[in-house]
């Protein structure tokens, strides 16, 4: 889920600066005022440095994050670097907000791996963004969907309590609790209990993973990309386009995409059309497969009829 996501991924900056994957996706979330045209600026300075986003933000900021030198500055090209150590094209506030970002970081990571109480400080670490206020913000018409995910929050922070709290933990750290929550997210794909089976997942779901075969089943408008995100925004579309992104690449070996020509849709049908995304990948990569001729119902019903019986069901 998201907002466990979210927690988890404040937790795997704190225990390293450098995983610019976590980095941005908390950069901005709850929303600190962190705009897409200054994360497009830190990346530039991360490329062009070969250095992480947080370096980035340090750069920014004026503060080397080097422990062998002090109140040292970065100035890319020829560019001037203001007494705040602000690079040119950021402004007043866009610096500011980095700056709280990269504080609110450094002081959680020294809280949460010192000492023992992973759990309460987690809970802190949870207040002290506002994620309760953020979700209020995000559903004010639904003030129940945002009571239940902040719920899901608290299962996690219960959960870390009982790992913390279980006597054959020697060392119930940061470190050892992410180590655990990555193992425990492998073994789950990886029971050989599983073997010869077929996982069905949402796309969310099969993030992290790969399988030799897939199948993305209802690549259709109004699927993927949503209807609602083709109503709201561009940028919608674009999030849509990456998780389908997501969904090609847990492919090793083969991937099918499949859609409907119609679909029952309450008491009508509907027409249905190929998701635009299908247009966008490269046609040498593709090879499609069409019936040769339409399949009458009696046909269809006893294909079905046979693979009822082959399951034991009449």
């Amino acid at each position: 889920r998201k907002e466990i996501n979210d927690v988890i991924s404040y937790l795997r900056v704190c225990a390293n600066h450098d995983d610019d994957i976590n980095l941005l996706r908390i950069l901005n979330t709850p929303r600190r005022g962190i705009g897409r045209t200054t994360i497009e600026k830190l990346n530039e300075i991360a490329k062009e440095k070969h250095c992480s986003l947080w370096d980035a933000i340090q750069t920014v900021i004026g503060t080397n994050n080097s422990e062998n030198t002090e109140n040292e500055s970065f100035s890319l090209s020829n560019e001037p670097v203001h007494e705040t150590g602000q690079k040119t094209g950021f402004s007043e506030k866009a610096t500011a907000d980095l700056a709280e970002f990269a504080q609110l970081i450094t002081n959680q990571r020294s809280s949460l791996l010192t000492g023992r109480g992973l759990s309460k400080k987690v809970r802190a670490l949870v207040d002290e963004i506002g994620y309760w206020d953020f979700l209020i913000s995000e559903y004010q018409k639904n003030e129940k969907a945002a009571r239940f995910k902040f719920l899901n929050i608290e299962s996690l922070i219960q959960s870390i309590e009982s790992w913390e709290n279980n006597p054959d933990n020697l060392d119930p750290n940061l470190f050892n609790y992410l180590n655990r929550v990555t193992l425990l997210s492998r073994d789950d794909m990886e029971d050989d209990s599983l073997k010869g089976k077929v996982n069905l997942m949402t796309i969310h779901a099969s993030k992290g993973l790969e399988f030799p075969v897939v199948f993305i089943a209802g690549a259709e408008e109004g699927i993927i990309p949503h209807a609602r995100s083709i109503e709201e925004s561009e940028d919608n579309i674009e999030e849509e386009r990456r998780l389908f992104y997501v969904a090609i690449t847990r492919a090793r070996d083969k991937l099918f995409i499949s859609s409907c020509r119609q679909r029952r849709r309450m008491q009508s049908v509907a027409e249905c059309e190929p998701s635009r995304f299908l247009d966008e990948i490269p046609e040498g990569l593709v090879e499609y497969h069409k019936p040769s001729a339409p399949v009458d119902t009696q046909t269809a019903q006893d294909f079905f009829a046979s693979m009822k019986l082959q399951f034991g069901k009449k």
